[in-house]
């Protein structure tokens, strides 16, 4: 079910995200062994060296960035499971990778250019490792947890969180449970693999910045969170964001942030039911009933909700957002498929024999709920921008293409050599630009359309229908 989901998908698979096009770019650039300028991406490397790996066996930039999420979109069936059933028991992992199958965004994020399903990959396979570490003392679970870590870390900075989270945890069971001498070994363990392998590029970053930063993006996306939230606050310069200190970033806006993180404190609870769906969420308050009851912070999934909170209140204090909530969906599933197992004997002990016909209008509801929104055609409303990028690219008689769009940009190379530019940067490039196209959408074309009016004219238009359109120029001589 789960390779059928995505292959659908990926026959309905229309256009890049503008994420795709950046991991690309520093992809192509550790693929030409320009290491310096891959790394000074504004993402961690580890998406692009993996995507740079495997372009020679698939010869396409873009199926290259596709590979990944769609291989380990599959394969972290296995962790999971194995994660799960040592949680829950083999009945309930099972019903969980039914969930995961069909769960909307860990089935569309499998076939994005994005980092979410291998860095998801990484994260339930260290969970896994350290789950199997706490039940038997394998003390080398522990080291590979660590080393899983740093992979979901140079995948994605939130891989920081994870090692946070697993050394915590480990803290807090030693001291619940009066062994927290004995602790003291699995910590070192996961902090040696997890140091090894994710060092060198946190060396290379206070290199790079003079600060020493766990992510170039940080700055960037705290001032995206309080201008949400403060008037007097400015969104910073995502290339720039390294250069900003965080600190002071909040210290200069500390009313703003206090107010920022007491909000988003609720808005991340109800980003994170988003991720994991609405037709989930019955399935999901069922077993959080269950979960709940009793004892609940001596129970193995007692972790798994460790995690959630650990991420929700990291969100708070950055940046809400759901794809940064999709990487807790996996963590979910269990309490959805306890929830679900729950209704089915209820239904079976109080209806008899109608109860299993009960249970299958309520798997009914739930897929008419799901498919629609997991089946949804990828990047189709951006298909425009697709058809704008070929047209132009089939303009070989042309030098220069100039436009703001990263898309339009991607699907326009081949013998054209592209300009990409911020609005305000149109006119200069226009200066230098000779024979040339011009692709702009309707709102940067208002900012520079004063530079447009005597020299170019339309030469063709694009558009989503009655919503953006995307406009070609050429020269009014040619």
């Amino acid at each position: 079910m789960t390779v059928g989901v995505r292959l659908y998908l990926f026959m309905n698979y229309y256009t890049i995200n503008n994420d795709g096009v950046l991991y690309i770019e520093a992809a192509r650039h550790f693929w030409a062994g320009q290491w310096i300028e891959g790394l000074a991406s504004f993402y961690p490397p580890g998406f692009p060296l993996m995507i740079a790996l495997v372009y020679p066996l698939v010869g396409d930039w873009e199926l290259a960035g596709q590979f990944w999420p769609f291989l380990l979109g599959f394969f972290t069936l296995l962790p999971l499971f194995l994660l799960l059933r040592r949680v829950y028991g083999s009945r309930v992992a099972q019903d969980a990778l039914l969930f995961y199958a069909v769960s909307p965004y860990l089935a569309r994020f499998s076939l994005h250019v994005r980092s979410e399903m291998p860095y998801i990959f990484f994260l339930v396979l260290a969970l896994y490792l350290l789950q199997r570490g706490m039940d038997g003392r394998y003390w080398l679970s522990f080291f590979w947890m660590g080393v899983s870590a740093a992979m979901a870390y140079l995948i994605r900075s939130e891989g920081f969180g994870l090692f946070m989270v697993a050394a915590l945890f480990l803290f807090y069971r030693g001291w619940y449970q009066g062994h927290l001498k004995e602790k003291a070994a699995p910590i070192a363990s996961l902090t040696v693999g997890f140091v090894l392998l994710a060092l060198p590029y946190v060396l290379y970053l206070r290199h790079d910045t003079g600060n020493w930063l766990i992510s170039r993006k940080a700055a960037f996306i705290v001032s995206l969170g309080l201008a949400e939230h403060d008037l007097n606050s400015e969104e910073i310069e995502a290339k720039e964001s390294d250069r900003v200190n965080v600190v002071g970033l909040i210290s200069s806006h500390p009313l703003g942030y206090a107010k920022k993180v007491f909000l988003d404190l609720f808005r991340s609870l109800g980003v994170y039911l988003e991720a994991l769906h609405y037709s989930y969420l019955p399935f999901l308050f069922l077993g959080w009933f269950y979960f709940f009851r009793g004892r609940f912070c001596e129970k193995k999934d007692f972790l798994f909700l460790a995690a959630v909170l650990f991420y929700l209140a990291a969100f708070s204090l950055l940046y809400v957002n759901r794809r940064y909530a999709v990487p807790l969906v996996p963590l979910s599933l269990g309490w959805v498929a306890v929830g679900y197992r729950a209704m089915e004997r209820y239904f079976s002990a109080r209806f008899g024999r109608r109860g299993a016909f009960l249970i299958v209008v309520v798997v009914v509801l739930f897929l008419i709920g799901t498919l629609p929104k997991t089946l949804q055609a990828i990047g189709k409303e951006k298909l425009y921008l697709r058809e704008a990028g070929v047209y132009l690219r089939g303009k070989a008689k042309r030098s220069k293409v100039i436009t703001t769009n990263a898309r339009v940009a991607f699907y326009a190379e081949g013998r054209n050599v592209i300009l990409v530019g911020q609005a305000g940067e149109i006119p200069a490039l226009l200066e230098t630009a000779g024979k040339a196209y011009i692709a702009l959408d309707e709102a940067v074309f208002k900012r520079v359309k004063g530079s447009l009016v005597q020299d170019w004219i339309v030469d063709k238009e694009f558009s989503d229908g009655p919503g953006e359109t995307l406009m070609v120029f050429t020269s009014r001589a040619d």
